[in-house]
């Protein structure tokens, strides 16, 4: 099953909001002009699918997310899975467990949020990702066929 990319974000600083953009270079840190970028190998870019944002009557970018996905569930991804997202290929790393952050948007949230807060990825080919481009799951022999 593939997904699409509902919303992208940049965070320009610690403690500001997201800022929502319409496309995103993803280079092999992160996203250009996010202040994670370059902070970590496994913790660059943060997937949301946009369903949980919908059941939580969440607004993109309230809970810090880089990327909302609709059409896939990001928590059935599993550590190494590529996914080629826009013109970017990543692989996921490691899901992102729900801080007291969630806390201070509303009471409860952190709880709601537990095993759906999203997945980290991390940037293996740089791209661009637009809203509205394809976020399809590949294989690492699809990947080697192609090169």
């Amino acid at each position: 099953m593939n997904g699409t990319v509902r919303a992208l974000f940049v965070k320009l600083e610690k403690g500001a909001k997201s800022v929502a953009r319409h496309s995103v270079q993803a280079g092999l840190q992160g996203f250009d002009g996010d202040h994670h970028t370059g902070n970590s190998r496994r913790r660059q870019i943060l997937l949301i699918s946009g369903s949980v944002l919908d059941e939580l009557h969440l607004q993109p970018g309230n809970v810090y997310e880089n990327v909302v996905v609709d059409g896939l569930d990001v928590m059935s991804l599993h550590e190494g899975q590529q996914l080629r997202v826009g013109s970017a290929l990543v692989a996921v790393t490691t899901p992102c467990e729900p801080c007291i952050q969630m806390e201070r948007l509303r009471i409860g949230l952190q709880e709601a949020l537990r095993d759906r807060r999203g997945m980290f990825v991390t940037v293996l080919e740089p791209g661009i990702i637009r809203v509205g481009d394809s976020v399809c799951k590949e294989s690492a022999v699809e990947n080697l066929l192609k090169r």
